[in-house]
Order: C-alpha cells, then structure tokens, then sequence
C-alpha cells in the first residue's frame, strides 16, 4: 500500500499519534534535511550533527502525542528540539573533554568545515550568527533561531515553545541586546521597523 505524500504535516502527526511508523517515516523525509542542516550548524562535526538530528527525531515519535503544529508543519518544533538536543549534547561532551586531552592522539581528525560551511551558507547563518547561537542557552538559541533565522512570528514561536508570546518577546529582546554586534545583518530597516 503506498502512502499518499500529499498528506499535511497535521494528518501525519494525527497518525503518528496513533502509532504509525509509515507516518513517522513520512515526517522524517520531509523535514529531515532542514534540521541535519540546524543541527551541524550547532555542532562541531557531522557525526555530532547526525546523533542531534536523530535525537530531535527520537524526540518527535516519544512526544508524538505533544507536538506542537505551527503554520500546518512540525518543522519549527523539530527546530526547537533540534536546538535543546545540541546544548544536551555540547554540555556532556564538556563533561567528557578534559579526559579525552589527557589521551595522546596520533591519528588525522577529519575537518568538517567545509560542510558546515555549506549549511551555514544555506541557513544564510554567518559565522558570528554562529558563534552567538553556540554561546546562548537552549531556550535562547531555539528564540533565535524561530524568529530570527526562521523569521516567524512571535505568537507561533510561542505556541512552538509553549510559552507566552510576551516570554517569547522578552528573551528575543535580552538576546538581541546581548547579541548586537552578531544579530545586526538580521535587524530591519527603518522602513521594514515602520510597516
């Protein structure tokens, strides 16, 4: 039996809660590349980027019954799982990083920059953009990138991350002026501030 692939994210999710794995699989094609691109932005290297994005996946079927559907798509709420997957994962890496420099290595570490190089080129996230989601908390970096990168609104982020909208517009502000300097390709113009 072949499945139908226009179905909506909605109707696939409404499956997926009942248990359906050929649902699920359907979800995982259609967003699969938008949060591996998320992912390695938010990691050091494909293998790591690879463990996120599947964890945001793992993430999707556990909490099938709580997912959060903004605009028709699941896409910004993997985005968001994305985002708290990579500080879960960068923090106990951490935790494992002083003993692995106390181990001597002779062999060659592959460079990933190339690759996520290109993800960021097709998130159009410049390096510093980068460098700011790395050195915020989950619940800031997942604000950023929703409404910043993503550019949704700020009542559908909100109904993504399950809080207030006005919780939404407060972190975004506090990030924004912490951020400044790396946010500032991303401010409007006086004419988009005024519409």
């Amino acid at each position: 039996m072949s499945e139908p692939s226009g179905s909506t994210d909605g109707e696939l999710l409404f499956r997926l809660s009942r248990g359906d794995e050929p649902a699920y699989r359907l979800l995982h094609d259609r967003h699969q590349a938008p949060v591996f691109r998320m992912s390695l932005v938010l990691m050091q290297s494909t293998w790591d980027a690879e463990e996120v994005a599947a964890t945001a996946f793992f993430e999707l079927w556990r909490k099938r019954d709580k997912v959060r559907i903004v605009d028709g798509s699941v896409l910004p709420w993997l985005l968001a799982t994305t985002s708290f997957a990579a500080k879960n994962s960068q923090r106990s890496r951490r935790r494992y990083q002083r003993l692995l420099h106390r181990i001597p290595h002779d062999d060659h570490v592959p460079d990933h920059a190339e690759e996520v190089a290109h993800a960021m080129d097709s998130l159009k996230i410049s390096v510093s953009v980068r460098d700011a989601l790395l050195q915020l908390n989950h619940r800031e970096a997942s604000v950023v990138i929703l409404c910043v990168i993503q550019e949704m609104p700020l009542a559908e982020a909100a109904v993504v991350l399950g809080v207030p909208e006005g919780t939404v517009k407060s972190r975004l502000s506090r990030v924004k002026t912490r951020l400044r300097g790396a946010l500032q390709q991303y401010s409007p113009t006086s004419e988009e501030a005024h519409a």
